[in-house]
């Protein structure tokens, strides 16, 4: 066959199309929801391009992101589980016009120095992997050493040239990566090390970006002492980060997050202390951790970052409404979170954690309220929790709370807790898992069964108050809500009289029977 010039066209163009979607998948990662990096920012852009997204260029993959990749998935035909997997960033890319430039495998040697001589939006390598690693240990840099060349990193490298008199344009060239040279050199020579004694700088200033065994050993020593209660990694996160901090302030030193001597000797010394008094830290350093509290003087909403907005993620983990990273930045997911627990609490919900929501927080976690996918749970606390739950006909009670309300169901035999949404109050109360995590919690305390067979609960309203009541965990119509992974509803059976019961029919009865049975042992747990 031969080959016209008009085919031969054809065939490069295709060529160069192919060599381009290669050059993208080289670099495509998988993204869902909770995850941040400086790819997701590019991704929105993208999506913004395609008016499928209207929010903020966050490089933060929140639900409104999610909602727009579906958006782009229908469109095109892929699978649209929401997840920004290769073929949906290699479409997306090429659908929007955005490639991804890299600045390694240059064919020569003098481009390969161009590409790593200059560093601007959306170029992808080990270059860009160092710029992040060095404006990280400068401060200016917070998100994922990802080698990609996104929004957080444009904003770090002008945000360095400001502060040290260069031209502000977002672009890393060699004026701005000489600076950034001489600024690690300073603060290398600051902090009494050269530049070929790493591991001393390291073990001696730890903070926000570091990788090292000295992180290895503080996240350690944390954890021993209750602070840290993430992996150890050595790492230093904003994990980390929140675990120095809360540290310096209950030990009375400057709480900037950095682990300096101070900080280090602090904690050896306590370290000390402790073994020396013949028993581990746990105890006390859970009491230590569970009496930090928000601070209510403050207004948490889009937007915010910090240690407060950490505490605010980890407290609302712990009671059952956020199950994102814990990041320390008040995103989408945070903000539904917030909506979330004030609606089940019958506060204003506008997604901002402003005084009465934080109380509320507070109160909840001192209370012991929360929910927690953990099915372990002490005799003491279990008492505690019984001791607040009410035996009230629901007849007298079942219109104080609104169709569309959330409530916490918690599990006294397994400890499990989820929420559900209210749908409708007749004879009993008709509702929904509020999530699918919900769902899956619900079906672990189930035992992985579906079944109809009634279960003791004990459900806690939006005023607080919690009411014994008995459920099951079967799907059937009508139904609501279509993301929870639950065809259906499922019925909440509370007090009524036995009388009232038999009328209805056997299956009231067998709840109410249930109820009884749970208020029973409800009164054998406290006398």
């Amino acid at each position: 066959m031969k080959f016209g010039a008009s085919n031969k066209k054809w065939f490069i163009v295709v060529f160069a199309a192919l060599m381009m979607s290669v050059c993208v998948l080289a670099y495509a990662q998988s993204y869902t929801l909770g995850d941040e990096a400086d790819e997701i920012a590019t991704i929105q852009t993208a999506l913004k391009q395609l008016k499928l997204y209207s929010g903020e260029i966050t490089g933060h993959y929140g639900s409104k992101t999610q909602a727009a990749v579906k958006a782009f998935q229908k469109k095109y035909a892929l699978n649209d589980d929401g997840i920004a997997g290769e073929d949906t960033i290699k479409a997306l890319f090429e659908a929007s016009g955005i490639t991804a430039s890299s600045s390694s495998g240059s064919s020569s040697s003098s481009s390969a120095a161009a590409d790593s001589s200059i560093l601007r939006y959306d170029s992808q390598g080990d270059a860009v992997r160092k710029l992040q690693q060095d404006l990280t240990a400068l401060g200016y840099y917070n998100g994922t050493v990802s080698g990609h060349f996104g929004s957080k990193t444009e904003a770090a490298v002008m945000n360095f040239q400001k502060k040290n008199g260069l031209t502000a344009d977002g672009i890393a060239g060699a004026k701005t990566l000489a600076k950034i040279a001489t600024a690690l050199s300073a603060s290398s020579s600051s902090s009494g090390t050269s530049s070929s004694s790493s591991s001393t700088s390291s073990s001696s200033v730890l903070k926000y970006g570091t990788q090292s065994d000295a992180v290895r050993t503080l996240q350690t020593n944390l954890k021993a002492l209750g602070y840290y209660t993430g992996s150890v990694t050595g790492n230093f996160g904003n994990l980390t980060k929140e675990a120095v901090y809360n540290f310096q302030r209950a030990n009375g030193l400057s709480a900037d997050g950095i682990a300096g001597a101070k900080t280090l000797s602090a904690i050896q010394s306590k370290l000390s202390g402790s073994s020396s008094s013949g028993s581990t830290s746990t105890g006390s350093s859970s009491s230590s951790s569970s009496s930090a509290k928000l601070d209510t003087t403050v207004t948490l909403q889009k937007n915010s970052s910090g240690s407060e907005v950490l505490k605010l993620q980890t407290m609302l983990t712990t009671l059952g409404f956020y199950n994102g990273n814990k990041t320390g930045n008040f995103g989408d997911k945070t903000q539904e979170a917030v909506v979330a627990y004030q609606k089940s609490k019958g506060l204003t919900a506008d997604g901002i954690a402003g005084a009465r929501t934080l109380a509320a927080i507070n109160a909840d976690i001192s209370n012991g309220t929360g929910s927690s996918s953990s099915a372990s749970s002490s005799g003491s606390s279990l008492t505690a929790k019984a001791s607040s739950v009410l035996y009230s006909n629901f007849y007298t009670w079942r219109t104080k709370y609104s169709n569309g309300e959330y409530c916490t169901v918690y599990d006294p035999k397994t400890g499990y807790s989820w929420r559900l949404r209210i749908m409708t109050k007749d004879a009993h109360m008709d509702a929904e898992p509020a999530t699918a995590e919900d769902t899956a919690i619900m079906l672990k305390a189930f035992g992985g069964q579906t079944t109809w067979t009634p279960k003791v609960v004990w459900v806690t309203f939006s005023d607080g108050k919690t009411y014994i009541g008995s459920t099951h965990d079967v799907p059937h119509s009508p139904q609501h809500l279509s993301d929870n992974n639950f065809d259906g509803h499922l019925c909440v059976h509370f007090p009524i009289s036995m009388d009232a019961a038999k009328a209805i029919g056997p299956y009231a009865t067998s709840h109410q029977e249930a109820i009884l049975d749970g208020w029973e042992a409800i009164q054998k747990l406290q006398y």
